[in-house]
């Protein structure tokens, strides 16, 4: 910058008049001056326009952005919590609704003259438990250990729980770095993990046990027994730090299985066996094999709940990735479990065995309890082969010891429960035994100065599980031993053998029995405009004359002596810059750090973002995972009660044979990397790549990220596997009452293994239907690709199979046997819609996201409602009767069809589609008939006529102008090209879903009809009649029948 010492104004005072020379000379100085002055009065303000930028820049203070960015941190931090609370509640309900499941498995499990006490048995134990949870259980197990490390000692009937100052104003929360939780949430949550750990001893125990001694010690399990195990483990205590490694049991295996199953083996030791048990034995076969079938489904339902929410929060992204890990390992080693013991049992027995095969599937969830969180896919299937095999062992070792357990609580929960946590030490993700993960999640063990990995520890951590093993053994057997014996001494324990003969309902409940029915043969979802200081614009004109040149030079003066105040301020003012910048930079904002601290929040908004989305698909795909109870439910329902074990058993192998095909191959195929063939993705095979880990340290990334957030492809995974095996399912229906059940499960492998993902492939996967005649196909949650692809394959197996003998002779023979079931399994499925359909949003991080998940559940709603009550009147019309089956399968047509189109048409639409998708249905359903087509459940009419109405729908009521502006994937804006709405497309979407339609009937009926070709060409399709005749449970079950009702 120029000095401020300019060329000065001549000192002389007064003019000679006629001098014009002296005139001139001076009037030449003050143009050179006022030339000078110019340039640095724009030198001047090109360094004020700069220096007024950088002011602009950070005109707020830098204490107000700390304000504002606190402000968002605090809300972020509120968010956090309500994110956990939210994930909690919800997993936490999913757990209580395992008690359920838990009621309906030893109901269906134990004699049906004991029926009434075994349900009111399982709900005294929520009630009595909850009380003992409350009273004294979770201030022993989270209490305020205060050094002792065995117990708490605070937290007594709630005290504590909040605080409450002079003025009455309470705080219910408390806080950490990671948010804010209230303690009553912790309560709920783990309320629900206790009363089930009781539950367990109570299937142990059944139909022997007095219900008032049974509820006594269930208040002790609750209240002592079970609380001390966790103020060891969960609570903090001695095990915690054992070895300087610590346990792992991530959700329970130990905690809570363990010690169920341990305490139920003291009970049923102590009261012995059931009168007549090893004696008669077929006498103690399960009375109601649906029961059993449902409540597995159910327990299997709420494991989503308890291994997930084990998290025990939800606000974060690395929080995400871990609960899809946990779903994914749970869902494999459940299906390997059950697959596997079903095997067994049909080595040992040469028969199908429905109750082996869900209590297979109870041990391969409970074996992989302790290490769903810290074992890759492969390991947890391992954990469900050698749970499944552990379970058999301990099943076989009581029945040879005459210990009566009724469920096989001790082998599924005990025996299993220790393998589980074995397995998780065994199975780490670590390097081997080198490096070692335990509770430390994606990461290793650190050194003490958190600089490297513990090498050398996985020995250490077997060992730290094995005791704790022993001494969950050592504590919950000796005082539930001891409880019992005093009980028994005080003869308070047992029935009377006149009770027992005769049954509990009978003798002691009101009504006296659990059913009044009469079956024949006892069947049954700036501005500051910095102002430009204007330039002073000066002119000098030359006039002729002294007096002109006068006036000139006076003019000259004026005007030099204005620019070089001008100067002087402008210097003042840039001295002022100069002199107050180091003030400046401390009162306003350095942009560096206000950059450094909006990637910051930035970033926490970009994991809170993955948390949410993980949150919303795993609690959408457990939905999904239970519309499996309900195929299972409405499909026995519909069939004969002398197929019902058959069509159960058929439903759980579908389930755990298509997970298996869908974690070896159908995902690879789906959704795996197609290299620009546009058919068929090539990688992903058995899990391989799910996540990337350091070949040093085993710290592990479980993410992939995009700009819309990161997610685990291991979450992925778990929301498409139930898809896939849902589709799979509907074949079965179509199928029913005289398919070989080896064949279903090697045609569910192939289905759930090729045809489905190929399909994916060309459309979700991102394949060549995609981006069909520069529109691409719309299915939003699956009409064609999961409803069409399972509806014309379960068309071609039925047609391939021929109908059931008689089917068309003698009909009235093939009305449903069970009602109650068909109307259980609709209200299943349409509950699990909610997670098919507003889950397939595939996110839940924007106010966008929440929005359409929100239209997808009211056109989701209005389509099933209109499209059961057409039918219901359409069936009233033809019939002049009411007709329960129509109506329900009017319901799931109305689904069918919306589901393709539900994210993008309005609810009015959706009433049209379900409305006509009841005509569809209705029709192609008499059609069938006349063709003399047998689908027991009307599966083609639903799923595939459905199907294919469902895709057209899409396309002809999307909420676009007509035919001229389009939206289909698009969402809430249409299509668009060059910044506008392409008009005129309407047209050519339908054409593309007409080629989508036409492609998977040709797909899947193709190749379905192939395969149902060659195993009828072979002899392994279709069931002998003398087997029809008499009905594949008899022939091929153990036991013989689903009902046994005397």
């Amino acid at each position: 910058m120029r000095s401020s010492g300019l060329v000065l104004l001549l000192a002389a005072p007064a003019l000679v008049a006629g001098d014009t020379d002296a005139i001139k000379a001076q009037i030449q100085t003050l143009r050179s001056q006022l030339k000078s002055q110019r340039e640095q009065i724009e030198e001047q303000q090109q360094l004020l326009t700069e220096a007024d930028g950088r002011r602009l820049q950070t005109l707020v203070t830098q204490t107000t952005v700390d304000t504002q960015i606190a402000a968002l941190q605090a809300t972020r931090y509120g968010f956090n919590g309500a994110m956990d609370s939210l994930w909690l509640c919800l997993c936490g309900a999913l757990v209580m609704f395992m008690h359920a499941g838990f009621a309906m498995l030893e109901t269906g499990s134990c004699r049906a003259k004991n029926a009434s006490n075994v349900l009111m048995k399982n709900l005294v134990n929520v009630c009595v438990g909850t009380l003992g949870w409350w009273l004294t259980g979770w201030a022993f197990a989270y209490g305020t250990q205060s050094g002792t490390a065995l117990f708490g000692s605070s937290g007594f009937v709630g005290e504590g729980f909040y605080t409450k100052d002079a003025s009455g104003k309470i705080t219910p929360v408390t806080c950490t770095s990671e948010g804010c939780q209230s303690t009553m949430l912790s309560w709920f949550f783990q309320w629900a993990f206790c009363t089930a750990g009781a539950t367990i001893v109570s299937g142990a125990v059944a139909e022997r046990v007095k219900g008032p001694t049974y509820a006594a010690f269930a208040f002790v399990m609750t209240s002592f027994i079970y609380p001390m195990v966790v103020a060891w483990s969960w609570g903090g205590g001695w095990i915690s730090t054992l070895f300087d490694v610590g346990y792992m049991d991530f959700a329970g295996s130990g905690v809570v299985h363990l010690t169920g199953g341990v305490a139920g083996l003291a009970g049923t030791v102590v009261l012995g066996p059931r009168k007549g048990r090893f004696v008669n034995p077929e006498d103690f076969e399960p009375h109601n094999l649906p029961l059993v079938v449902f409540g597995t489904f159910a327990l299997w339902f709420g494991w989503y709940g308890f291994n997930p929410g084990s998290t025990l929060g939800m606000h974060d992204g690395a929080t995400g990735a871990l609960a899809a890990q946990v779903a994914m390992n749970t869902t494999l080693a459940a299906a390997t479990g059950g697959i596997s013991v079903f095997i067994i049992r049909y080595a040992i027995l040469r028969k199908y065995d429905v109750g082996g095969l869900c209590n297979g599937i109870l041990a391969g969830l409970v074996s992989i309890t302790a290490g769903c969180g810290n074992m890759e896919s492969g390991s947890a299937f391992a954990t469900g082969l050698v749970g499944a095999m552990v379970y058999q062992g301990a099943s076989m070792l009581l029945q040879k010891l005459k210990i009566d357990d009724p469920v096989d609580a001790v082998p599924v929960h005990g025996f299993c429960g220790i393998w589980g946590l074995l397995a998780t030490a065994l199975f780490d993700w670590g390097k081997g035994v080198d490096h070692y993960h335990g509770w430390s999640g994606w990461g290793c063990m650190q050194t003490a100065d958190k600089s490297s990995c513990q090498t050398g520890i996985g020995g250490t951590a077997i060992g730290a599980n094995l005791i704790m093993a022993l001494v969950i053994i050592a504590w919950s057997g000796s005082i539930s031993a001891l409880t019992f014996a005093l009980l028994k001494w005080w003869g308070a324990l047992r029935i009377d053998e006149e009770t027992e003969e005769m049954g509990m309902d009978a003798k002691s409940h009101s009504p006296a029995k659990a059913y009044a029915l009469d079956f024949p043969n006892g069947q049954l979802p700036e501005a500051m405009k910095w102002y430009a200081l204007p330039l002073l614009a000066t002119g000098a004109a030359v006039a002729a004359g002294q007096s002109e040149l006068l006036a000139e030079l006076k003019q000259l003066e004026s005007e030099v002596n204005a620019q070089q105040q001008l100067i002087k301020d402008q210097q003042e003012l840039l001295d002022s810059y100069e002199s107050h910048q180091s003030r400046r930079l401390q009162t306003m904002v350095n942009e560096t750090y206000f950059n450094s601290t909006v990637e910051a929040l930035q970033a926490k908004d970009y994991s809170l973002g993955g948390a949410m989305d993980s949150a919303w698909l795993c609690l959408c795909g457990a939905l999904v995972m239970f519309m499996h109870a309900g195929f299972a439910m409405l499909e026995t329902g519909c069939c004969r009660a002398k197929n019902a074990s058959n069509v159960l058993m058929k439903n759980l192998v579908n389930v755990c044979v298509g997970t298996l095909g869908w974690w070896s191959l159908g995902w690879a195929f789906a959704y795996g990397a197609q290299n620009g063939n546009g058919f068929i993705g090539t990688t992903g095979f058995f899990g391989w790549d799910f996540y990337s880990q350091d070949a040093t340290t085993g710290v592990i990334t479980p993410v992939t990220c995009n700009g819309d957030g990161c997610q685990s492809t291991m979450l992925s995974w778990f929301f498409q596997w139930a898809f896939c095996t849902a589709g799979a399912t509907i074949v079965s229906g179509a199928v029913a009452e005289r398919v070989k059940s080896p064949t279903y499960a090697a045609y569910a492998f192939f289905m759930t293994s090729f045809i489905y993902p190929v399909v994916v492939a060309w459309t979700w996967g991102g394949g060549w239907l995609a981006s069909i005649f520069d529109v691409g196909y719309m299915d939003f949650a699956g009409s064609g690709v999961v409803h069409l692809t399972g509806g014309v394959s379960g068309l071609m197996g039925t047609i391939v199979l021929g109908p059931r003998k008689g089917r068309f002779v003698s009909p009235e023979d093939f009305e449903p046997h069970n009602l109650p079931l068909v109307v259980l399994g609709t209200f299943a499925l349409w509950f699990g819609w909610y997670g098919f359909n507003p889950g397939s949003t595939l996110g839940m991080k924007s106010a966008n996201d929440g929005a359409m998940a929100a239209q997808v559940a009211m056109n989701t709603t209005l389509a099933a409602a209109t499209g059961g009550i057409t039918v219901f009147i359409l069936r009233y019309c033809i019939l002049r009767k009411y007709d329960v089956g129509g109506l329900c399968n009017g319901i799931l047509a109305g689904l069918v069809s919306i589901t393709a189109g539900c994210g993008n048409m309005e609810c009015g639409s959706a009433v049209t589609t379900g409305f006509i998708g009841a005509f569809v249905y209705q029709a192609a359903s008499m059609l069938l008939q006349k063709l003399k087509i047998d689908d027991p459940v009307d599966a083609a009419p639903v799923h595939g006529f459905c199907g294919i109405w469902g895709a057209l729908a899409t396309a002809l009521f999307d909420w676009g102008k007509g035919i001229d502006n389009y939206h289909g994937w698009s969402g809430w804006d249409c299509m668009a090209a060059n910044g506008s709405c392409r008009p005129g497309i309407g047209g050519t979407a339908i054409g593309a879903q007409l080629i989508m339609i036409i492609m998977i009937i040709v797909w899947a009926g193709g190749l379905s009809s192939i395969a149902f070709f060659l195993l009828k060409l072979t002899g392994t399709l279709r069931i002998s009649e003398d087997v029809e005749e008499v009905g594949m449970d008899s022939k091929h079950h153990s036991p013989p029948k689903a009902y046994a009702m005397q």
